[in-house]
């Protein structure tokens, strides 16, 4: 059962960095295209670098702490 709790919580972390990845993805094309809308519109397009705080999302942090917490479980269940 220990590898069990060992492998969902690897599972969920990479599922938070998968979140994280994605929201950060997404925030770049947003940024892109109101550059670009800009660009056409007015001649002069800013591109910002996008501001990304690891705790936007709440679903990155709750995975996150379930996964090192199931993972240490598991680890924990392994050793006598």
């Amino acid at each position: 059962m220990c590898k069990f709790y060992q492998g969902i919580g690897v599972l969920f972390i990479i599922l938070a960095g998968l979140f994280y990845t994605v929201e950060r993805f997404g925030s770049w094309i947003a940024v892109g295209l109101s550059s670009g809308g800009l660009a056409v519109h007015s001649g002069n397009g800013s591109f910002s670098s996008p501001q990304v705080d690891f705790t936007d999302n709440p679903f990155v942090v709750i995975f996150l702490i379930l996964g090192i917490v199931m993972f240490l479980y598991g680890i924990k269940q392994k050793s006598p």
